[in-house]
């Protein structure tokens, strides 16, 4: 009885223990020894921090939403003054005068402002490229019944949070970890070798499925049910190490990862 009964604590021990390390984030491989510095109130990681931390074996990519824009949702809408702003200071904590980045943005005016703007914070040029899968509507499949459902649902925010953590609206979207894992293989991983950092921007419905497929939904940008949304400049954080192995973390460039 008493060799059962330690047994059973080896094995729930073991089993809190790694829900622990699946809680920080998805990953493709084992756990990672990497140490991406102090993980805030809000729940996500700075991005500085997280790129200072990287070593000679590691890279990164930071895919997240653009600065803040005018109330205009077109694609030519721009960033704001302060949005500008925004851009500029989080290309300035990520200065490194022996890494040139690699810049990618949706297509839309504001997301290229972003890179642009970062690149300018970082004293370089920015070459930067659109990318098909940095589009909003990554994860949409139906657009007729999208806009059906954000018409009858209380909005986009609603209706992308509740596809993304509930996987309601099924029949308007792909399956969540398909589109994601095709996101990163077909989008990322060829664009990036050689970079130790890069920077993709893109818009809030791509990142909030994002997110959370990658913290396994952790992290509350539940707008239908806490009023929580993903902040200007925050998203995933992909750490891409030389053996292949792959993790993603919340990250923000400003002080708030959520709004």
């Amino acid at each position: 009885m008493k060799n059962l009964t330690l047994r059973m604590t080896v094995f729930f021990t073991a089993t809190i223990i790694a829900l622990s390390f699946a809680a920080c984030g998805n990953s493709s491989s084992s756990a990672s020894s990497y140490d991406p510095g102090e993980l805030e109130n809000d729940g996500f990681y700075t991005m500085a921090e997280i790129y200072a931390r990287l070593d000679s074996t590691e890279s990164v990519v930071f895919v997240i939403r653009h600065a803040k824009r005018s109330s205009d949702y077109s694609r030519t809408a721009q960033l704001t003054r302060e949005g500008k702003k925004q851009a500029k200071y989080v290309g300035t904590t990520l200065i490194d005068s022996n890494v040139t980045a690699y810049y990618a943005y949706s297509g839309f005016v504001r997301t290229m402002q972003t890179v642009f703007g970062i690149a300018d914070g970082r004293n370089e040029k920015c070459d930067a490229e659109v990318l098909d899968g940095l589009d909003g509507n990554w994860f949409v499949q139906d657009t007729t019944k999208f806009e059906e459902y954000k018409n009858s649902y209380g909005g986009g925010w609603t209706v992308v949070s509740k596809y993304a953590y509930l996987g309601e609206f099924a029949d308007a979207f792909y399956t969540l970890a398909d589109r994601a894992e095709e996101f990163v293989n077909d989008q990322v991983l060829p664009n990036v070798q050689g970079h130790k950092l890069s920077i993709m921007a893109t818009h809030d419905t791509f990142l909030v499925p994002f997110l959370v497929y990658a913290t396994n939904g952790t992290v509350d940008v539940k707008q239908y049910e806490t009023g929580r949304w993903l902040n200007y400049l925050a998203g995933v954080a992909i750490i891409l190490k030389n053996d292949g192995s792959i993790r993603y973390l919340p990250t923000k460039g400003l002080n708030k990862g959520q709004m």
